[in-house]
């Protein structure tokens, strides 16, 4: 899938917010965590039917990586177990890497971010997409997608309007905002 063909995906039926193609060629696919339900009562659960379509999405979107922003203990008990064994069913890797709710990443995301950056950027080379979740796919996902963006020559100044306009609840916050700046005048 070349990058001037932006895959289609099913809002409806998946927890997918955006797919937008990169400078370097390759995709880059904002999700919720997959199957992530909230009950009538507000409790949150986890719905396999849509963890599996989710993910089947994605790798229609031409994902072979999932990059998880999520907290374990801010999910459902048995998330990240649950949602290892339907991504090796649709032969999606998982990376983990978690950024915690409203913030920006700290020292132990950045140790890991060289490799995820230089292995992602290999994936847009290949054209294919890097995904992407955390909750609910705006704030960590967006604020991770403009970081990629950055890495693929993108100024912050316009990676952060450009996620936005692909996904308008990302990069959520003022905080994540001048984060993405600083991190690129650094």
């Amino acid at each position: 899938m070349s990058a001037a063909q932006t895959p289609s995906f099913d809002g409806e039926a998946t927890s997918i917010r955006a797919v937008f193609a990169t400078p370097r060629g390759g995709h880059i696919a904002m999700a919720g965590f997959p199957g992530l339900a909230t009950d009538v009562d507000g409790a949150a659960y986890l719905d396999p039917a849509q963890m599996d379509e989710t993910l089947a999405g994605l790798v229609r979107t031409g994902a072979r990586r999932l990059l998880v922003l999520t907290e374990e203990e801010e999910l459902p008990e048995g998330a990240f177990d649950l949602l290892r064994g339907a991504a090796e069913q649709q032969g999606l890797t998982l990376w983990f890497s978690s950024i915690r709710d409203f913030s920006v990443p700290d020292e132990g995301f950045m140790t890991k971010w060289p490799g995820h950056e230089t292995r992602c950027l290999a994936a847009f080379e290949r054209g294919e997409t890097i995904a992407l979740c955390c909750q609910y796919g705006a704030g960590r996902s967006g604020l991770t997608a403009a970081l990629l963006l950055i890495a693929c020559g993108m100024s912050a100044s316009k990676a952060i309007p450009f996620v936005r306009r692909n996904f308008s609840e990302a990069i959520e916050n003022q905080v994540q905002e001048n984060w993405l700046r600083a991190y690129q005048a650094a």
